[in-house]
């Protein structure tokens, strides 16, 4: 009997859904945003199921998990939950935070450990069965080391240099170029206009460019970044209480899916401070630990 399995990321940037129809992944589509804590759990939810429709191009679901930004909280998950229910019935659905698929993308079983870069920044272990999160507090008030930090701190230069209060430098006409912008207004603008989170967290990728090509600003928030995320580890490692345990730590989000000075900084911050460590990378995209969940809701 065919079965129809989706799996989805939903990000702050983007929200990938796969469709997996007996045991082969067919179609992956890209959609927009979809974190709840920025948007609301309705536009959240429209999302979601508007990058599912798409990807099952016509077919009807057998079951559906989803892990999504900013549904650490049970009302969340369970609103996004029920307009997709509500959207795909009579599909299974089960919806988690999205830190918990990308886990399980990378490692499948056992105990481990991920630290999620993207947009967002977050780090969760499962150990011996029980859960332990750090961070994943949003762009307001949290995710440091994260895209949106990077991209933050870097337009901040930006308008400094704007001022006149800091030195002009290369990185800032590439912000400027991105943000499609001429002067301050504009940037302003562009950074409180709707989207204007995702477009500040995507000026992380150019300030990665510019620390890896040597040049000072982009490199001194690189360098503030990476120690962010390895003090995220690190406050993962007490509370998971596995700081001398040796277990794998999976990097997963969009700033760690290649090599960087971000990532050497961070792998050689923590191969000092936490040298049990054994460092997971490149691994499958976060949207697979969905499909695997997924499965389990038909098995269950």
């Amino acid at each position: 009997m065919s079965r129809v399995l989706v799996g989805v990321d939903a990000g702050g940037s983007t929200t990938v859904a796969a469709v997996e129809r007996d045991g082969a992944p067919v179609v992956v589509h890209t959609g927009g945003a979809a974190n709840a804590r920025v948007t609301g759990i309705g536009a959240a939810a429209l999302a979601i199921g508007d990058a599912v429709e798409a990807a099952l191009r016509g077919d009807a679901p057998d079951a559906i998990a989803i892990g999504a930004a900013g549904a650490g909280r049970p009302d969340v998950a369970g609103g996004i939950a029920r307009a997709i229910e509500a959207r795909f019935a009579p599909a299974r659905v089960c919806v988690e935070e999205d830190v918990w698929i990308a886990l399980r993308a990378a490692i499948p079983h056992g105990d481990g450990a991920v630290l999620v870069a993207g947009t967002g920044s977050i780090a969760a272990a499962e150990i011996a069965g029980a859960r332990a999160r750090i961070g994943g507090h949003g762009y307001l008030l949290g995710d440091d080391g994260s895209g949106y930090a990077i991209g933050s701190a870097a337009v901040r230069a930006l308008l400094r240099a704007l001022d006149g209060r800091q030195g002009f430098e290369s990185l800032f006409d590439a912000l400027l170029e991105q943000l499609d912008a001429k002067d301050a207004a504009d940037v302003i603008a562009r950074g409180y206009a709707p989207g204007g989170t995702a477009a500040i967290a995507a000026c992380a990728e150019t300030v990665i460019a510019r620390a890896d090509a040597g040049e000072r600003t982009a490199t001194k928030i690189v360098q503030s970044a990476a120690l962010e995320l390895a003090e995220l580890v690190k406050a993962l490692l007490r509370k998971a209480d596995c700081a001398s345990r040796e277990i794998p730590l999976a990097f997963s989000g969009g700033l760690l899916a290649t090599n960087s000075m971000l990532t050497f900084l961070l792998e050689t911050r923590l191969s000092h401070d936490a040298p049990h460590l054994h460092v997971v990378k490149h691994g499958p995209e976060p949207y697979a630990g969905a499909l695997a969940r997924a499965r389990e809701l038909l098995e269950s």
